[in-house]
């Protein structure tokens, strides 16, 4: 099945699901069960051909490769300095799966990005994200939300 015919998101809040499901996404629930397992299901068993991991967790790197299928394409996205395991035969070389590390900018693309952003040529979806003042103790709020799987998708920071 291609990512085009099935698409999934993995959360444990509400209204990212609900925003999921909005978006034309299967959402797979994590509190109630295993979600390699819900996405298997989802896939009549064959498992998804791309997972895109953009946490940074090694929970959820470990889920985005035991979800794939044959012949399946783990990105890993998400930045963090934490190790996971995997279980080279089971997980990649049978299913002839692939584990790629992306990286989402340059760091030379970031004043070009910002400017594009300054200029309203690059445009934030309201329904992905929030808008929040430069100020340290919203900007605080916002980082301890991101360890506590927040509602929000992206917080966007404006002067």
């Amino acid at each position: 099945m291609f990512l085009g015919h099935f698409s999934a998101r993995i959360a444990q809040r509400a209204g990212k699901l609900r925003l999921a499901a909005g978006l034309g996404a299967v959402p797979i629930d994590a509190r109630h069960g295993d979600p390699v397992e819900q996405i298997r299901e989802a896939t009549g068993g064959r498992g998804a051909d791309v997972a895109l991991e953009l946490i940074g967790k090694p929970e959820t790197m470990d889920a985005a490769v035991r979800c794939l299928g044959r012949f399946g394409r783990a990105a890993l996205v998400g930045l963090t300095r934490q190790s996971f395991a995997v279980a080279p035969y089971e997980n990649v070389i049978s299913k002839e799966a692939e584990i790629i590390g992306v990286s989402d900018h340059l760091a030379s693309e970031i004043p070009q990005l910002l400017a594009l952003a300054r200029t309203g040529k690059l445009k934030f979806p309201c329904e992905v994200t929030r808008r929040i003042s430069l100020d340290a103790k919203l900007i605080n709020q916002a980082l301890d939300e991101l360890e506590n799987a927040s509602e929000y998708i992206r917080t966007v920071i404006q002067p």
